[in-house]
């Protein structure tokens, strides 16, 4: 009986420890699935430029926004731009602190409509970069990227005549450590 009621024991103990980790874990295996698939309009990042250009072309629409806490300014300095499926892209997005202070920001992006996150490729981006601005600090941040041709052949997208890329940018609170001691 007692080597029973051990086992049993064991097993719940088993069944909760893992129900804990797979709750730490599923966020980043959740991020890692939709950079892969681009499932929820999350862009996939790539090394490479696209090897095949068409003549197909689509519209890219770019959006800002920024947390409440945030006295920034943030825009596209192209609200959108018509681009070949395929071709590589630069936008570049404008910055300006206009807080009294320094400020440390991250922002996060999607597509819209999520269905072509799948086809929208990164080769450089400032995305979940932690990045220090100073006080009236006006900073230029890059984004390249390309629309894969593939995007005209899938069932799911081929009537898309254009698509958003949004980036929010939220306020990080540092810690300075040198003054904890």
């Amino acid at each position: 009986m007692k080597n029973k009621n051990f086992k049993t024991a064991s097993l719940i103990v088993c069944f909760f420890s893992g129900m804990f980790l797979l709750a730490f874990a599923s966020v980043p295996l959740y991020n890692l699935f939709c950079k892969v698939t681009g499932y929820g309009g999350t862009p996939r990042n790539v090394k490479l430029p696209s090897s095949l250009v068409s003549d197909k072309t689509i519209k890219v629409r770019f959006n800002t926004d920024t947390s409440n806490k945030l006295d920034i300014y943030f825009q596209p300095k192209e609200r959108q731009i018509i681009t070949k499926l395929g071709q590589s892209n630069t936008v570049d997005f404008e910055v300006v602190n206009h807080s009294e202070n320094d400020i440390y920001i991250t922002s996060t992006y999607n597509v819209t409509p999520q269905k072509a996150g799948l086809y929208f490729n990164k080769l450089e981006c400032f995305c979940y970069e932690e990045r220090k601005i100073l006080k009236g600090e006006k900073v230029i941040l890059p984004v390249t990227f390309f629309i894969s041709p593939e995007i005209i052949e899938d069932p799911n997208t081929k009537e898309l005549e254009s698509l958003t890329l949004s980036y929010t940018f939220f306020n990080i609170n540092k810690i300075n450590v040198s003054n904890l001691n």
